[in-house]
């Protein structure tokens, strides 16, 4: 492991489509195990860009990103996820529970990323670039299917879950079920939302963006932010599909010894969900084959989103195979 810190400067059944921007756009259907002798079949959608022949370059994000990595991540889409220098592919998550009630594993992901690659005729990929719950997909991606990921860049997600990370999302999977029990689940969904806003950014930002000497001032300015957000959020997600992939965040488990190929770890110095400590202790599994980079962020987990620049050199760095 080498470890370098960084401070942050902000600047089966198939259809496809391509429009004139150069996107293509692909549903498929595959069938994936969820226990034992049970399988079912489920819908991936997936988008990509760039020039046929180029290297292949996987961009996944948090539970509310989509496949459309041009949206979730403009500032690093066209920089350092260059589609005229690769092809770009993108993945809508699978959010739905099994029959049996389990929720949708992040192994499970990673085999749906699979059959997109089967689909498109590709062995192997030049890179993975995944961000929080993105991250941890690319890990067990990396494990699952270690001859077909050459290089992996996780940012602000491990091969397991912090405990404490567990327990917030714990209490706010009981305000959805309480939500639903009581007839208002998009008021639990928002209030949900609410608090998991919490955690994404350190409390000193909070006191920078909502600090005010009149405490009226504080709570309406609070209240108003949480209005908007919940319902933002609630546009693109049922209180189903929060569930199953909040649960699946906290049932996340990689094995550090099944992956195979070079991987860069990037922690934020102020994420309280992923701490460094934490990704520290996967670069030290991992060993020769991981270099742990620490990004100085006022953003905490929110950095990936936020720290345009060293984002964007970081993949730059990863994908242009530099391991000194």
């Amino acid at each position: 492991m080498t470890t370098q810190c960084i401070a942050s400067a902000r600047v089966p059944a198939f259809q496809a489509t391509v429009p004139q921007s150069g996107r293509r756009d692909g549903t498929l259907r595959q069938t994936i195990s969820y226990a034992a002798g049970q399988r079912r079949p489920v819908t991936v959608r997936y988008s990509l860009w760039g020039p046929p022949g180029a290297p292949v370059v996987i961009a996944l994000g948090g539970i509310s990103a989509t496949r459309r990595c041009d949206r979730w991540w403009p500032a690093v889409f066209g920089n350092g996820l260059d589609p005229v220098r690769w092809r770009i592919l993108g993945m809508d998550w699978l959010g739905r529970f099994w029959p049996d009630g389990s929720a949708v594993t992040t192994i499970q992901q990673a085999t749906a990323l699979a059959s997109v690659l089967d689909r498109l005729g590709l062995t192997t990929v030049h890179g993975l670039i995944g961000a929080s719950y993105g991250a941890m997909i690319g890990l067990a991606f990396a494990a699952r299917f270690p001859e077909r990921l050459e290089r992996l860049l996780a940012i602000s997600g491990a091969h397991r879950t912090h405990p404490m990370a567990v327990a917030r999302r714990l209490i706010q999977r009981r305000i959805v079920d309480l939500g639903i029990a009581a007839g208002r689940a998009a008021e639990g969904l928002e209030l949900a939302r609410a608090l998991a806003l919490t955690t994404y950014r350190p409390d000193r930002l909070f006191a920078e963006q909502f600090g005010h000497d009149d405490p009226g001032q504080v709570l309406e300015s609070l209240a108003g932010y949480f209005r908007r957000q919940g319902q933002r959020f609630q546009a693109g997600f049922s209180a189903a599909r929060y569930r199953c992939l909040s649960e699946s965040l906290d049932r996340h488990r990689v094995d550090p010894a099944a992956v195979r190929c070079s991987v860069d770890l990037v922690a934020a110095d102020s994420d309280a969900l992923v701490p460094p400590e934490q990704l520290r202790a996967l670069a030290n599994q991992l060993g020769p084959r991981a270099r742990y980079h620490e990004i100085h962020s006022r953003f905490g987990h929110d950095a990936f989103l936020k720290e345009d620049r060293t984002i964007n050199a970081l993949i730059e760095h990863t994908l242009g195979g530099d391991r000194r």
